[in-house]
């Protein structure tokens, strides 16, 4: 009985790994070429305006990685690499009205790239300038939302790393 148990769940394994794959030939794979993320912050008048809070880029062919980030959200920030923990997007939930997190994954054969909006989760798992496999879950653009399949590190590091500070009050203001 126990033997028939670990059979079932040994082909129960393998199924999900089949169905996974497959999922997976659907979905874009290529070079996370961008992570940003984008803040509503309420206006006193007026519908609440879009403010990009933190974004990072990278170029594969010289692997550069350049940003910038609001002052306020110093602490997502760890040399090139954009990682929001629970405490964080609590604090920005609390502050602005909608915290969203986008990505771009560019694949390698020159094929239409990726844009979407991901989970906070699927954000910190992908690495800029590493690999992901992501699939289209509804929607169309950067306004779709993307499901990250895969995810792996970068295998060399970028030659070099810009991402610089602004003042968040500053930049709202200028609006």
């Amino acid at each position: 009985m126990a033997f028939r148990r670990q059979v079932l769940a040994g082909l129960g394994i393998a199924v999900v790994g089949v169905v996974g794959g497959c999922s997976g030939v659907a979905g874009t794979s290529g070079t996370v070429a961008r992570k940003q993320i984008t803040v509503e912050v309420p206006q006193s008048t007026g519908d609440p305006v879009d403010v990009r809070l933190a974004h990072v880029s990278f170029e594969t062919e010289r692997r550069l990685v350049t940003g910038s980030y609001a002052d306020v959200a110093a602490s997502v920030v760890d040399g090139p690499e954009l990682s929001v923990s629970d405490d964080v997007h609590e604090r920005l939930s609390d502050r602005f009205s909608t915290v969203t997190y986008s990505t771009n994954v560019v694949p390698e054969d020159g094929a239409t790239p990726a844009n979407g909006l991901v989970s906070r989760a699927a954000f910190n798992r992908l690495s800029i300038g590493g690999s992901g496999t992501v699939e289209r879950d509804g929607g169309d653009g950067d306004t779709g939302r993307l499901r990250v399949l895969e995810a792996t590190p970068p295998e060399r590091e970028p030659v070099e790393v810009t991402v610089d500070s602004y003042d968040f009050e500053t930049r709202v203001d200028d609006r």
